[in-house]
């Protein structure tokens, strides 16, 4: 495949959309949709009490626009960290919504839901094995702390995503993931370059905060090639530049060239940021470097009072 043409139509899923932006985006032909749904910005709460940060009409709003549009272009649906934090309570809230939907506007397809759950006595047989390491910054973990944990999740890779669309999947709904994973999974699953598929999707798991003037609530538009991807807002108010691409590849990261995750890391030492037109910008150089060991980072609770 020469081209892989993403569409994001929110940096989280319930953030909202124009119907401009993401009609714009539609014509453009894209191959997927995909939608981050969770992030760990609003605090362990949400994760320990089992319920969503995003309001249920907000999110059943924005897919009630997404479903039907992938439908009748015959394209994937890919969400990630469903529900906002992605354990089981919170896939299965998202689920429930999906089923709401396809019965209230007579939709058929085939759906994939991954848990990304985590059993306490699997991580508690891996610390045991010496197989759970901290991050940095992060204390050693020990048996009693997962003992008190009221949930434990895993960031998947794109790996579940790739097995999921290969098994004829339309939509693809899962538990905690690697942001990048649900905008990189079909690109990895044919055959274009993991690094560019990673870091593009890095950059649309926000979709237009990358541009400026900067929007969660906005659609964004990600055309990957085999050297390169290309970056464009889909409001006629925003566009993309090369300082607020390369700032928003910085954002969240901890070290400014090397971004860790699922299976590897994303290297941006040799990555070059141009402006390609009036409102885009062109990416190259960035590359995937697979870590010895496949590792995927366990996001843990615990109550502390109230």
């Amino acid at each position: 495949m020469d081209e892989m043409r993403i569409l994001s139509p929110t940096a989280i899923l319930g953030y909202g959309f124009p119907m401009e932006s993401f009609e714009e985006g539609m014509k453009r032909k894209p191959h997927i949709i995909a939608v981050d749904a969770g992030s760990t910005d609003p605090g362990p709460y949400y994760l320990g009490a089992g319920i969503s940060f995003t309001d249920r009409n907000a999110v059943k709003r924005d897919l009630a626009i997404m479903l039907p549009a992938a439908l009748k272009a015959k394209i994937p649906l890919v969400i990630g960290s469903a529900g906002g934090c992605g354990a089981d309570s919170h896939l299965n809230w998202n689920v429930d919504i999906i089923k709401e939907i396809a019965t209230e506007q007579g939709l058929h397809f085939k759906m994939a839901v991954i848990s990304a759950e985590i059993k306490h006595e699997t991580v508690k047989a891996k610390l045991a094995q010496g197989k759970v390491h901290p991050l940095h910054s992060v204390p050693e973990v020990d048996a009693a702390d997962v003992d008190e944990s009221v949930r434990i999740v895993a960031q998947m890779g794109p790996e579940p995503f790739i097995k999921a669309l290969d098994q004829g999947a339309q939509v693809v709904i899962a538990g905690r993931a690697y942001d990048p994973a649900v905008f990189a999974c079909l690109a990895i699953k044919e055959g274009m370059d993991p690094g560019l598929a990673t870091h593009v999707g890095k950059i649309l798991e926000c979709a237009a905060i990358a541009a400026t003037p900067g929007s969660g609530s906005d659609c964004m538009f990600g055309i990957l090639r085999q050297d390169s991807f290309e970056l464009m807002p889909l409001s006629p108010i925003r566009k993309c530049t090369t300082l607020s691409v390369a700032a928003h590849t910085l954002y969240e990261k901890s070290n400014p060239t090397s971004l860790p995750g699922p299976g590897g890391t994303l290297d941006l030492t040799q990555t070059t940021f141009e402006q390609a037109s009036e409102n885009s910008v062109l990416v190259k150089g960035s590359r995937f470097v697979p870590t010895e060991g496949y590792f995927v980072k366990l996001e843990g609770v615990k109550k502390i009072g109230y």
